[in-house]
């Protein structure tokens, strides 16, 4: 693609000029078994990530899909995570991060349908939503980092982003500020057992937990380690060649490097930081609900559908009790919204997972132990 608009400046992805800036991600997920309720019509369920968005066609009548279809988040021009959009909303760019957002969606709404879309809804983390419906995000990016802003039940295609298209619009709700409502959605969608652990690991590591019909669930500062340190590396593939320098003995149990890598000591540490983190925020669920017997550990998105286990358990990310139990589920933010545009009766959990206990990391007394005995390699 051309990367001048023809509307002028550089290209941005938002598609106002019908050509398709399309990216190929991971927009497969495990659909769970759910009634349908039949109604007229198409239903649009979108995944409004930091990075990208994904989007389903649904037919209603029918409950099949018709197509899907992946983007590159043009707000990518102001950064590629939540806290370069923030800052780009509080230097005045708010207005331009939601137009940008809103005409790569309806655009590319307008590709996928073949019909009158007569329902939508759209899942994403807490900041996306903020830009996306015109909330100031400025309170996530300071202390104590809460929002006091509140969804409404309902939304109409109109009043956010305007054109030909007249429906309702749901927008999943987030749990607090950093476990967002593409964890509520992944919560929504995830295989039903007795007790899970649902993961979703980027630069804020995302962690929930449910045991016997409650649900806990906390966040874990992972900086940029699981997003990929190096060009052409994946978040995968650090965890992959980590674990290989660790076997090789080419780091020891401090992180130390013993000899040649293709990573510098910095983007160990990173490494360490990231994982300690996690696993202290992993260990702290399991503590506050008495250490449950887990029956699954799910992965959200395109990290966990790429992590080898064997990797992430040899470096510590999570426990060897949970060798076996590691189930990525795809794009579980998309299958969540798939799910609600099914079968609307279900939106009424979400009023049970709303009740969930949220844990602070970092005002909480043993964070500060896990996080130093996860920083090695054992």
């Amino acid at each position: 693609m051309d990367n001048e608009c023809i509307y002028g400046g550089p290209c941005n992805g938002c598609g106002r000029c019908g050509r398709l800036y399309t990216v190929s991600i991971l927009d497969e997920y495990i659909s769970v078994g759910c009634k349908f309720e039949r109604r007229s019509g198409l239903g649009l369920a979108i995944d409004l990530g930091t990075t990208t968005i994904a989007m389903e066609c649904i037919d209603l009548t029918n409950g099949n899909s018709i197509s899907k279809i992946g983007l590159e988040n043009p707000q990518r021009t102001y950064g590629g995570d939540v806290i370069s959009r923030i800052s780009a909303a509080n230097q005045g760019h708010a207005g331009e991060l939601h137009r940008l957002v809103c005409e790569a969606i309806a655009v590319h709404a307008g590709h996928i349908s073949s019909g009158e879309i007569t329902d939508c809804v759209i899942s994403g983390n807490t900041t996306m939503i903020h830009l996306l419906l015109e909330y100031d995000p400025a309170c996530l990016g300071v202390f104590p980092f809460e929002t006091t802003a509140r969804l409404k039940k309902s939304y109409s295609w109109q009043e956010i982003f305007g054109g030909d298209i007249h429906c309702p619009v749901f927008v999943i709700p987030w749990i607090s500020s950093f476990v967002g409502g593409d964890i509520m959605s992944g919560l929504l969608s995830a295989p039903p057992v007795s007790n899970f652990l649902l993961v979703d690991l980027g630069t804020n590591g995302e962690i929930a937990l449910y045991r016997d019909g409650a649900y806990s669930c906390t966040a874990a500062a992972a900086g940029p380690a699981f997003e990929g340190m190096k060009a052409g590396l994946c978040g995968s593939e650090v965890l992959d060649i980590t674990a290989r320098l660790h076997r090789e003995r080419a780091i020891d149990e401090t992180g130390l490097l013993q000899g040649d890598a293709p990573f510098t000591q910095q983007e160990i540490r990173g490494v360490q930081l990231a994982k300690a983190a996690v696993r202290a925020g992993i260990e702290i669920l399991l503590d506050e609900a008495g250490r449950p017997t887990l029956d699954a550990v799910y992965l959200c998105g395109g990290f966990g559908q790429a992590l080898d286990p064997e990797s992430a358990i040899e470096i510590g990310l999570f426990p060897e009790t949970m060798r076996g139990k590691i189930i990525p589920l795809g794009n579980a933010s998309l299958a969540g919204a798939a799910r609600l545009l099914r079968n609307p009766s279900a939106r009424k959990e979400i009023t049970t997972i709303l009740a969930t206990r949220h844990l602070n990391l970092s005002g909480h007394p043993d964070f500060m132990q896990y996080f130093m005995d996860y920083m090695g390699f054992e």
